[in-house]
């Protein structure tokens, strides 16, 4: 079952700490859609660290000699607020699948970027890098019209659902409201 870990621990890998998020500079198109993604899992946190890296320096937002070593893991703690609405996907299932695919394509399933609009916080299980490429397979039709059932069966299945960890998306002011920011820790020093 995916949850906010009950210490509310709550990990990003990137090539900066976070210490205010601004949700502004988040990206679109991510799997839970626009919103600052988080993970329980220390060691996932980690290993985003060089692709935050790879990106930034393609964006011009860091120089092209910047360090891996210097990137940082920033670690959160979620206070919970009982007005926050939040929504966790327990499994990577056909809906969990529909809804990271219509934040990828938007003209993928507009009923469910309509369902989830209004929450605040999204969590359940995360596309790493080798899961996107099926994401992004599937919504391109690769496997079949997305949303018919072979499909469907076919992502879900090479997606290997079991082996996935949690992301979750904090997509409002809000969400980001009820994150404290710890510290930031040095690369180099947790891997």
């Amino acid at each position: 079952m995916i949850r906010i870990p009950a210490d509310g621990i709550l990990f990003h890998g990137g090539y900066t700490a976070i210490k205010s998020i601004d949700l502004s500079k988040c990206r679109d198109g991510l799997d839970f859609g626009k919103g600052f993604y988080l993970t329980s899992s220390l060691k996932q946190a980690v290993s985003y660290v060089p692709a935050s890296i790879r990106k930034a320096k393609r964006r011009g937002l860091i120089p092209d000699d910047f360090s891996e070593n210097n990137g940082v893991v920033s670690v959160f703690h979620f206070n919970p607020n009982a007005e926050l609405f939040i929504h966790y996907f327990d499994e990577a299932d056909t809906e969990w699948l529909h809804f990271a695919a219509c934040n990828r394509k938007y003209s993928l399933f507009p009923e469910l970027r309509k369902k989830y609009s209004m929450v605040d916080i999204i969590g359940g299980k995360v596309a790493d890098d080798q899961t996107a490429i099926t994401l992004n397979n599937y919504v391109s039709g690769a496997y079949g019209e997305p949303g018919s059932e072979r499909a469907d069966r076919i992502a879900i299945e090479l997606l290997e659902p079991e082996r996935l960890k949690d992301q979750f998306c904090f997509r409002t002011t809000d969400a980001v409201a009820s994150l404290e920011f710890i510290r930031g820790d040095r690369y180099d020093r947790i891997r």
